[in-house]
């Protein structure tokens, strides 16, 4: 009996507060906010060249071309 009461009490306590108060709907709040983490990770995305590499990779890999013809 007393392990149903576990289980049965914060269930009804939960109904009870959903039916009277007024909660945000938490899956509409989360879906704004991958909306939101999306857009800025689209805004500041750095730009990835024709070949797939990502312009720093490519001025890394000029650097150390140059440095090698010195030697």
């Amino acid at each position: 009996m007393g392990c149903m009461m576990r289980f049965l009490f914060p269930f009804l306590a939960g109904v009870y507060v959903a039916q009277n108060y007024n909660f945000p709907d938490l899956r509409r709040l989360a879906g704004r906010g991958v909306d939101a983490a999306k857009g800025y990770e689209e805004a500041y995305r750095k730009d990835k060249l024709d070949d797939g590499t990502s312009s720093r990779r490519r001025k890394k890999a000029q650097q150390r071309d140059m440095d090698d013809d010195e030697e």
